[in-house]
């Protein structure tokens, strides 16, 4: 009798760490970490965000063009679509329908980047230099934010006249972006803080490389190659078949490509199913365009997916690709961090969707996610 009540006990306990655990996902997160089972999956719009803030304090003015008269400044006052004008738009919207606009897209879905991409493309005949347009539009508009604060007029001439040839991270190194508010941390440093052996992104700039030296970590950059080999790669970025990665010196994967290489980019919607096609009918067993370490650690562990909307190319084709190195019943629940949709509907249908999927979702701005997790783990540890 003493010993069934004993086992009752037990079975109690342990049905509550269940029903604690399902209710609290984060729970499941720190243990993972302190094995290095955790997988940070970062979109390119969450450091854009961090470094084009200023249009979100401004609410979406964008900075003004030296031609523009002031008929046309009225101009884009008004609702032609030049600029998101709902509730949900972000920096990363404004920022593409400002392109949109200087290259004449006629469509009315400006902030749609596979679709503008597609259009830009499609109008420069595919050129090889065209698929940086997207990299050099954000630089001349970086650019255009902060010249006027820039007190030396040598370096100011210096940067302006070497803009092209820079990549995105240089110049936003060289401006000091992103700023912070005092006493605020960068979130991408934070991330890169975690004792983490694999980091995958869809940014096509090294970001995230930067971020893991600054905190005394040795990067190694990993590119996918979805579109061909190419000559006379770098040594730094030539694919590694079987990798080792560790706490200090992790691997960064860029799925999307790498501004360096403009034809590795997966910009347009062309771009995203000719990359879904090529990874995932790849028959290369030896030195396949997506890794087996790689592979193997997105089956092992738990994902992260920070910065991404859920109706975007970039998403939907990622966790597309991540579900097809998954396995049910074996790999560890996944993770959404996702601002909350306001449509309650919506929101349960995400979460038995994506529940269905071995994934939860976590309704916050992936910045207080991450400084909350960090601030736990700092705790932890």
């Amino acid at each position: 009798m003493a010993a069934k009540l004993r086992i009752e006990e037990i079975a109690s306990k342990m049905s509550k760490k269940a029903g604690d655990a399902k209710a609290n996902p984060r729970d499941a997160i720190l243990p993972n970490i302190s094995k290095g089972s955790v997988i940070p999956v970062i979109s390119s719009s969450f450091r854009l965000e961090h470094i084009f803030h200023e249009l979100a304090e401004d609410d979406g003015v964008t900075p003004e063009d030296e031609s523009s008269t002031p008929e046309a400044d009225d101009s884009t006052q008004k609702d032609d679509g030049a600029t998101p004008a709902d509730d949900d738009s972000n920096v990363v919207d404004v920022l593409i329908a400002e392109w949109a606009k200087q290259i004449s897209y006629p469509m009315q879905d400006r902030s749609n980047l596979a679709q503008v991409a597609q259009y830009y493309l499609v109008d420069q005949n595919d050129d090889a230099s065209a698929r940086s347009g997207m990299f050099n539009f954000l630089k001349e508009f970086l650019w255009r934010m902060v010249n006027t604060q820039i007190e030396d007029p040598a370096l100011a001439d210096g940067l302006a006249s070497g803009i092209e040839e820079r990549r995105l991270s240089d110049l936003v190194e060289e401006l000091d972006y992103p700023q912070f508010p005092a006493g605020t941390e960068d979130p991408l440093h934070l991330l890169a803080r975690f004792p983490l052996p694999v980091y995958i992104t869809t940014s096509q700039s090294n970001f995230l490389e930067r971020a893991l030296e600054a905190v005394g970590k040795t990067p190694l950059t990993q590119i996918c190659f979805w579109s061909g080999e190419i000559p006379n790669l770098p040594e730094e970025h030539r694919p590694v078949g079987q990798l080792n990665p560790s706490f200090t010196n992790p691997v960064v994967y860029h799925l999307f490509g790498l501004e360096d290489y403009p034809q590795t980019l997966v910009l347009s919607e062309d771009d995203f199913i000719s990359f879904l096609i090529a990874v995932t009918e790849d028959i290369n067993t030896l030195n396949p365009k997506i890794p087996l370490y790689l592979r193997q650690a997105v089956a092992g562990s738990q994902l992260l997916l920070i910065g991404y909307r859920l109706s975007a190319w970039d998403f939907r084709v990622v966790f597309r690709l991540m579900m097809k190195f998954r396995h049910d019943g074996f790999s560890p629940r996944g993770m959404l961090i996702q601002l909350e949709d306001k449509d309650k509907k919506a929101v349960q249908y995400l979460r038995q969707y994506f529940g269905k999927k071995s994934f939860d979702i976590e309704w916050s701005d992936a910045d207080s996610f991450i400084q909350e997790l960090w601030s736990r783990w700092n705790t932890l540890r």
